[in-house]
């Protein structure tokens, strides 16, 4: 009885999980809600104080203009975000793969941070048609030569930040386009349509919302 209960509880946290990720499609590609959190990913604050470095603002980062959406211009960067992805990959039991990653970045409020908006195409398991998405992640140097990825931050001026460039033509550009694809697929495939929905309600019925 209890390893049928601890069984049970399993799945419903691969499920809230994996529903999660569909969030992320639904609420980044519908409603361009850049810095939603579609994972169950860590927060990790942008460090504002130190005692070891001078924590410096770029200065107009805020500027379409001064701070242009860049496609994969930061190979390190580009490959911390996909190998954020892969481990998103294996936590979610639905999802088979995702394909085609492109990094796109902005640079972040302050120096060694950035806004990196991921467009992806999902694979789920025993369905066709891939699922194109938009996710939205927040990179930090972690002060080793690497680089820390998180779906999500709860510093307030960085969810600031990240909602006014996610307002500049660029990037809503990208969104309208993965917006269209997104539209496309889902009207071109009647069991993608099916999956979605059964995973919407596989969800609010676990949460019994």
């Amino acid at each position: 009885m209890e390893g049928r209960e601890r069984d049970c509880l399993s799945r419903r946290r691969r499920l809230r999980r994996g529903m999660m990720l569909l969030l992320l499609i639904m609420l980044t590609v519908t409603a361009g809600a850049a810095g939603s959190s579609l994972t169950e990913a860590k927060v990790q604050k942008a460090q504002k104080t130190s005692s070891d470095c001078l924590i410096v603002e770029n200065r107009g980062c805020e500027v379409m203009e001064l701070n242009p959406l860049r496609m994969e211009e930061y190979p390190e960067i580009t490959e911390a975000v996909r190998g954020f992805y892969r481990q998103q990959q294996e936590e979610a039991g639905f999802v088979e793969s995702y394909d085609d990653v492109r990094v796109y970045t902005k640079e972040g409020r302050y120096k060694g941070t950035y806004v990196a908006f991921a467009r992806y195409d999902m694979k789920i398991r025993d369905i066709y048609t891939k699922v194109p998405g938009l996710g939205t992640v927040y990179v930090e140097e972690d002060g080793e030569g690497g680089y820390q990825v998180s779906a999500s931050v709860e510093d307030e001026d960085v969810k600031s930040y990240i909602r006014k460039i996610a307002e500049h033509g660029d990037v809503q550009a990208l969104m309208d386009s993965t917006q269209s694809s997104y539209q496309t697929a889902l009207k071109g495939d009647a069991l993608l349509q099916e999956a979605l929905a059964d995973l919407k309600n596989a969800y609010e019925g676990s949460t019994g919302s």
